[in-house]
Formats: structure tokens, sequence, C-alpha cells
């Protein structure tokens, strides 16, 4: 292999990125690629490329490369290792700098300047179900750090092979709230988690069913689901979270609504080096759209836009006076204006957007470039007043250190899929249906409308 270690990190890079398609998720770069490292001949020498590509990554980094003093003898040592084993082990240096520069490969990602400060816990010794959970309950306090939240990553052992996988987790994120399905068909709580929510109840998951009800944990230990863990049950450990209200609107007090401090996501692969950890549950902080333009006001998820726009006294009788707009709006400023109360991080699409670009700018004085994926960098709220909006970004996904998503664990009883990962989803035929397309120009009553609203 050429010795590229010298060369500007784009170019060490983009010998990596595979092209996007995102005709189907099954097909997605930004899913683990189904043929396994540990298929044969092929499969070693796909994992050779990749780790020689990290290694020469770290090599060349500003930082790590005081970590790799010797490149040829550690290359040596891992090529030996996969020929032998048919994979290697990474160093803690290693893990720390893969998991970190993951990070800063993850396309969808418009925190990862933030990359460098990632915390990494090693959890690769972690052989019991007690020591699992003792790991994921010091990632909940850790992350939550009092409200000023700490960005955290808690790796479990790597894959030794396509099938042996010692860790897994079926939850999407360690905190998050189950949908309970009633008599008349509505979802009582999130109605993205109603399969796994049901799953746990045939499990014995006895849960006081409320709006909030955090999800027990489902471990997976060698394809073996472990049963339902209520680890917030006792209040031991908190989910950490924030009441939500304007200020303004003491009225949205009544709606009682709610979101957890943190996103812990559990359902992802890191690849580092073409080495995959199934199980490793990692956090940023929230950005406040994330919440109040999507979990929220999604049809197919909470939903609170008009019953919010009710209570903040805002007209709901015509669309074409933005009542939708002026509602979500009001809705940010109080998710905004609550995490800041309670001392909770959380950031805006604007501060975070301005923090991004300029990240990007230093990144392209430096010559590397910074894939991205425009769909999901660009704010679901007022996005053409952010810099994403308007950049390109090559969407080529760096494939040898990143965050993959994976299919499920294969457990019996267990069929579902969390949809709120995709943002290139279907929703339900009906998510939307609520009134047929004008036949006639509305313009004409335009004026009326504005005027009963604001006289």
């Amino acid at each position: 292999m050429p010795k590229v270690v010298n060369a500007p990190l784009s170019l060490q890079l983009n010998t990596y990125l595979h092209p996007v398609n995102l005709s189907g998720a099954q097909s997605s770069p930004f899913h683990l690629d189904p043929i396994s490292p540990f298929a044969g001949v092929k499969g070693l020498a796909q994992l050779k490329k990749e780790a020689r590509a990290f290694l020469d990554a770290m090599a060349a980094d500003s930082v790590a490369s005081a970590w790799v003093p010797d490149l040829a003898l550690r290359w040596s040592q891992i090529e030996s290792e996969i020929e032998e084993k048919g994979t290697y082990t990474h160093s803690k240096r290693e893990l720390q700098f893969g998991a970190k520069l993951a990070w800063r490969n993850s396309n969808r990602c418009i925190g990862r300047h933030f990359w460098r400060t990632l915390q990494v816990h090693d959890a690769r010794n972690c052989e019991t179900a007690e020591e699992a959970y003792a790991h994921l309950k010091r990632h909940v306090n850790t992350a939550f750090n009092g409200g000023k939240v700490t960005n955290v990553i808690t790796i479990f052992p790597q894959a030794q092979s396509s099938e042996d996988v010692p860790w897994r987790m079926a939850n999407h994120q360690l905190v998050r709230y189950a949908g309970f399905t009633q008599p008349d068909g509505t979802v009582l709580g999130d109605p993205d988690s109603v399969d796994f929510t049901s799953y746990c109840i045939k499990q014995g998951w006895d849960a006081p069913r409320t709006p909030w009800t955090p999800l027990p944990w489902v471990m997976v230990q060698h394809g073996k689901a472990l049963p339902p863990r209520d680890v917030f049950k006792t209040g031991a450990l908190l989910p950490h979270e924030v009441i939500i209200s304007h200020p303004d609107f003491p009225a949205t007090q009544d709606l009682g609504l709610r979101w957890y401090a943190v996103p812990i996501l559990a359902d992802m692969a890191l690849k580092i080096g073409g080495v995959v950890y199934p199980f490793a549950p990692f956090n940023g902080h929230y950005l406040g759209t994330e919440i109040a333009a999507r979990n929220l006001t999604d049809p197919d998820r909470y939903n609170v836009l008009e019953p919010w726009a009710t209570a903040c006294g805002i007209s709901t009788s015509a669309k074409r006076a933005l009542w939708q707009d002026e509602a979500l709006v009001r809705l940010n400023q109080a998710l905004l204006a609550s995490f800041d109360n309670a001392g909770v991080t959380v950031g805006d699409h604007h501060e975070l957007g301005r923090a991004f670009e300029q990240w990007c700018q230093a990144e392209q004085r430096q010559g590397h470039e910074v894939p991205g994926d425009w769909s999901w960098l660009t704010p679901p709220m007022s996005g053409s007043l952010t810099p994403q909006y308007h950049r390109h970004f090559s969407n080529g996904v760096i494939t040898h250190t990143n965050y993959f998503y994976q299919a499920p664990p294969s457990v019996s009883g267990m069929t579902f899929t969390s949809k709120a990962k995709e943002t290139h989803r279907l929703l339900a035929t009906d998510a939307f249906q609520d009134e047929d397309v004008p036949k006639s120009c509305p313009f004409s009553s335009l004026r009326k409308t504005f005027q009963s609203l604001w006289e």
C-alpha cells in the first residue's frame, strides 16, 4: 500500500467515500454494510484496507499523531493480528481517537465540531448484565452532568465475528417514552414506541400508563434478549426531564409537556478502522428544533401543535394565516426558555448553525472536506436563515470510521423498528390528511381572514 501519511487528510479520507443512495433504507451507505468483514479473503482484504485508512488518518492528525510514534511497526502488528485472528484489537488511544473521528465523519450531525471533546468510556471488558447496567447508568448521569451536558460514548466489546456479537440493546435511546395503544386505537405517549412498548409489556413490564413513561432497558447478550429492566421505576436513576411551557402564555403549562434532557443513541454501530462495535451508546446535546419542531409536533409523533396554538391564543381556523408557523415558533421559544430556566444545555439552530459554518470554513482552509447530509444539517424550521441552507455539501460517506445504522437485534417476538432515525421516510398515509386541495384561489378572501384574526 502506498504511503499517504503526508498527504492532506481530505485526500486520505476521500479514497474511502461511499456515494449516497437514498432510494432504500437498507441500500443507504448510512447503514452498516451487510457484507461481514469476516467473510473470507475478500472480507479480510477490506478490513485491512479500512484499518490502514484509519491508522493513516490517526498518524496525520495534529494531536493523535503523537500516539502513533512508529507507523510501520503498528501497521505490521495490526496486519499480523488480522491474518491470525480475522480481526484486531484497538489500543486505548486508538479507541479514543477512533470514536472521536467517527463523530467528525458523521454526515448528519451539526454538532460534530465538538468532536475532540467526546469523553470515551471503555466498556470492552463488560461480561455480565449487572456490569452493563452499571456502565449505562454511569453514562446517563455523566452525560447529564447536573445540566451541563457532556458528550460521552460508552464502547462495549467489538464483534469478534459476524455471529459473535456480545452486546446489543433493543432500545433506540437510553431514555425514551413509551407508547400505549388505547382501546379506541389512539396512542398515549410516543407513537414511535408502540411496538417496543407492546413487546416489553408481553415480557412482564408493568408500567404506569402516562404520556411520559420512560421505557425499560432491554439488553441483548449474545443474541438472547434479557428481561426488560425498568431502571427508572424506583427513582434511583432519573431520566432528567425538563418541563416545557411558554413564559408569556400560562395556559401552556396545562398541556403538561416535557422532554428528557439528553439524547443517548443506543442502536447505532460504531466502526473504527473496519472493526465494528455493535453497542456503543453516545450522546451530544440537543438542538432545540429536534424536540420542538419534530418530536413534539410531527403528525406521527406527539402531534401537539394544534392544542399548543390554542393554549397560546392563536386561532387555528385558517392555515393561510400561518397559525402553524406562529405556533411552531412559540413552541421552540418555550423549549429554549424551559431548558435555560432548568439550567440544561440546549442549542438553537442559529447558534449551532453559525458555529458549524465557522468550523466548515476552518476545515476548508486546511484542505479538509466536510461531507454532510444537507437534509439533516438544515433545521426543520427557518432553514433559509441558517448558513447550511446556502452551502453545498458532498454527501459521500467515509466508511472506514463512522457511525452506522444497523439491523435491529434478531430476537424472538421482537419485530419492531424505529422510524425516528430516518428523515427520508414516508409517513403514515393519512399523516397530513386534513382537507382537500383548494378548488379555487383563496387570495380574494385573504384580507378578510387576516382582518378577523388580528383586529
